[in-house]
């Protein structure tokens, strides 16, 4: 027998929308449970750089500063002209023409506490050139003529530098000045102050 109904009212029909309020019923008739976004921990955002990164630019920063202020480490490749004597002509050279192990370059000025020096200076040469070490001397600082005749003072070859080459490419402010280096040009001492022969045989490693 078929199904009994009202007559004047249709019959009601199964609804597949499950009610508001039950669970959500999966294909083979399983309840499932309702799955909800997954909310990630929010990290604090850092307020500006980190301490370590401060320091570190400021570390580099003074690197670079001092790379660029501090003395040049190396006689640099000039040349000159060479004063030999008053018969002679004047030839070219360089402070770095030194063959031996150490070499020792003195730059004095035209002016009197530069010709005062050139004495003392010229008897410490012929002590160490016994012990193998060459000296080299530069006059600086006037027309070629006043550092002519400062170099006359020497009675040996002297390099001329009027336009101040050379204390301009070192960083030189004060005269007289003392340099001990290999053949190379690398600087092993530098100072205003005279060094004695044996401060200079012990820089240059003799």
């Amino acid at each position: 027998m078929g199904s009994l109904s009202t007559p004047g009212h249709p019959r009601p029909q199964a609804s597949n929308v499950p009610p508001s309020n039950s669970e959500p019923v999966a294909a083979d008739g399983s309840q499932t449970t309702p799955t909800h976004p997954v909310r990630l921990r929010e990290k604090p955002v850092p307020l500006g750089p980190r301490l370590s990164t401060i320091f570190g630019s400021i570390g580099l920063l003074a690197f670079f500063v001092w790379l660029i202020l501090r003395p040049p480490q190396r006689v640099p490749v000039v040349f000159l002209p060479r004063y030999i004597s008053f018969e002679a002509n004047i030839e070219q050279g360089s402070p770095l023409d030194c063959r031996s192990q150490g070499c020792l370059l003195v730059i004095v000025g035209t002016d009197l506490r530069g010709q005062g020096s050139i004495e003392s200076a010229t008897e410490l040469s012929r002590a160490l050139e016994k012990r193998g070490i060459e000296t080299n001397f530069v006059v600086t600082g006037a027309p070629v003529k006043e550092c002519a005749t400062a170099a006359r003072l020497f009675r040996r070859p002297v390099l001329l530098d009027p336009e101040g080459t050379l204390t301009k490419a070192l960083r030189i402010s004060e005269l007289p000045y003392w340099i001990v280096h290999d053949p190379s040009g690398k600087i092993l001492s530098r100072g205003t102050e005279p060094l004695t022969e044996t401060e200079i045989a012990r820089e240059a490693g003799l």
